[in-house]
């Protein structure tokens, strides 16, 4: 009993009482692994309700004999208090987000508060793998080392924690294979927000071709619960959970948003073609129409420009939402005309290519948004209205 009660509190490093209290039972190869310090742990958070916190997180504490000496390195920190500053970061590459280190109790405690399931993995590493992965930390959560350019899939806080251990112990996480799911680096971000169809929509239309790839199993590790996998497949060290989540469990499924976006769209294209069906306000039903799509394709085009990143640059969505649609309701009329009727031919070949697969991204439910529009202009004169019927 003196022992189980060494490794709980090793485990908890005394959060908080409820933490404390979960793990019962601990194996005994688990016991076995506190009596070599240091001790290596993998440390992985569930999901809050934040949009952030949507695919858990992830960290390494290194546990010594004397529990002052214990730290835990994040390198999940960013300034959340300003989240438009760190989103800008995030767009142009900058470093936005750094390693750091804190006590056990001040991170469990953090993530307890905002209810978030905490597994803790203890490694059962050689001596020298501690001792590279504790160089590694330590040289990671220097002032000169520490910032760098997050990236939701290839460089994020998971994928440190991966690598950190991978190079440590000579490459023995990129040697673990599993049979392909199918599941494209979209997918993967999809499952995150099952239940938010806001940010569904955005993985949609924000996220370009990039991310319709299939990840290796490697890659896939930038995900927390896949990492969490791969070192219990690895090390055979079952996850042991020092707090459980006590609001409602993720959702592992959930509409995805496009019926509802595709009538939305169908809406606000609406005033084009009835002012002109009308005969009266058509310049006006058509700037109406206009401008929300101006916006949203305006912003996607700078971000394409401004970003490093690939799945930003590459949007498919900038071949639908076309800045220079403005076009439609500028210039001498013949101008407009022409332009709309190459619109509609543009749209119609960006059609042809989802639907023979050579783009990707799932834009059908935008398709309608341009073309409308457009085919008013360029194929609906206004000789044809009920007005002069």
């Amino acid at each position: 009993m003196l022992v189980l009660a060494v490794v709980l509190t090793a485990l908890t490093g005394g959060a908080t009482r409820s933490a404390q209290a979960q793990p019962r039972n601990v194996p005994p190869e688990v016991a076995r692994l506190y009596q070599d310090y240091p001790v290596v742990e993998l440390v992985t958070m569930g999901v809050g309700a934040l949009i952030w916190e949507r695919h858990g997180h992830i960290a390494l504490c290194v546990r010594q004999a004397n529990p002052s000496g214990s730290v835990c390195y994040n390198y999940g920190i960013g300034n959340f208090a300003d989240p438009v500053g760190m989103g800008w970061g995030f767009f142009r590459g900058t470093n936005s987000f750094w390693a750091g280190e804190q006590t056990p109790r001040q991170m469990f405690s953090i993530y307890e508060g905002a209810d978030r399931t905490i597994w803790v993995q203890p490694l059962p590493l050689s001596p020298e793998e501690k001792q590279r992965v504790l160089a590694r930390l330590d040289h990671d959560v220097q002032e000169a080392n520490k910032y760098y350019a997050y990236d939701h899939f290839w460089d994020n806080c998971t994928t440190r924690v991966r690598d950190v251990l991978d190079e440590a112990t000579g490459g023995k996480l990129r040697a673990l294979t599993a049979p392909a799911d199918g599941l494209t680096y979209r997918d993967l971000a999809r499952k995150g927000f099952y239940g938010m169809r806001l940010p569904l929509l955005i993985t949609d239309l924000a996220m370009g071709r990039a991310t319709d790839r299939v990840p290796t199993y490697y890659e896939r590790m930038f995900l927390p619960d896949y990492m969490r996998e791969a070192a219990t497949r690895l090390w055979g060290i079952e996850p042991i959970v020092v707090y459980q989540r006590r609001g409602p469990p993720p959702q592992d499924d959930g509409p995805s948003g496009r019926v509802l976006l595709a009538l939305v769209v169908l809406l606000l294209t609406a005033p084009a073609w009835i002012s002109r069906w009308l005969g009266r306000f058509g310049r006006t039903g058509l700037w109406v129409a206009l401008v929300p799509q101006l916006v949203l394709g305006l912003a996607f085009w700078v971000l394409a420009l401004i970003s490093p990143l690939p799945y930003v640059r590459w949007n498919e969505t900038c071949l639908l939402l076309l800045p220079l649609d403005v076009m439609l309701a500028v210039g001498p009329p013949r101008w407009r005309l022409l332009y709309a009727r190459g619109r509609v031919g543009m749209i119609g070949l960006v059609a042809l290519l989802l639907l023979v697969d050579v783009l990707h991204q799932p834009l059908w439910p935008i398709v309608a948004w341009p073309l409308i529009p457009a085919a008013v202009v360029g194929f609906w004169p206004a000789r044809w209205t009920r007005a002069r019927a």
